[in-house]
């Protein structure tokens, strides 16, 4: 699980990496190079600097909104699939079965109400909290697994 969010962390980052990075270089290419060598038209108000006409609109700007929506749907999709995969795991942990334990002497098993994530090897936790060893020589059957 801490796997799947680290990866989902890691596509994040990269992500805002790589729009960063475009709409830096879209930035970079609507600005127009000012250079030195303008001088002052006399005959503009105030001595203003010749400023260039807008240039066009590039045609990529709506692609990166696209892009961006895109990507937060898939965000949205991982972390509610991920939610109900995790919410599904724990309401199965939570199921309670029943532990038949049966001794070597015995032909009639013991019978104990244990929920599944308390199931170990050799151990079990049961319903009221009595924590039970199985030995060596005792057999032990989960029914409704």
């Amino acid at each position: 699980m801490l796997g799947q969010v680290l990866i989902t962390l890691l596509v994040i980052v990269i992500a805002v990496i790589f729009l960063r990075r475009q709409r830096a270089q879209q930035r970079a290419s609507t600005r127009a190079p000012q250079s030195k060598s303008q001088k002052a038209d006399p005959w503009q108000g105030r001595n203003r600097p010749h400023q260039m006409p807008p240039a066009p609109l590039d045609s990529r700007a709506p692609m990166a909104g696209k892009v961006k929506t895109v990507l937060w749907l898939v965000l949205t999709g991982i972390v509610v699939v991920g939610s109900l995969v995790t919410y599904l795991q724990w309401q199965d942990q939570q199921r309670l079965v029943t532990v038949l334990l049966y001794r070597d002497a015995d032909q009639s098993p013991v019978i104990y109400r244990v929920s599944k994530r308390n199931i170990g090897d050799r151990s079990f936790i049961t319903e009221d909290g009595t924590q039970v060893t199985v030995s060596a020589n005792e057999r032990m059957e989960i029914v409704g697994l």
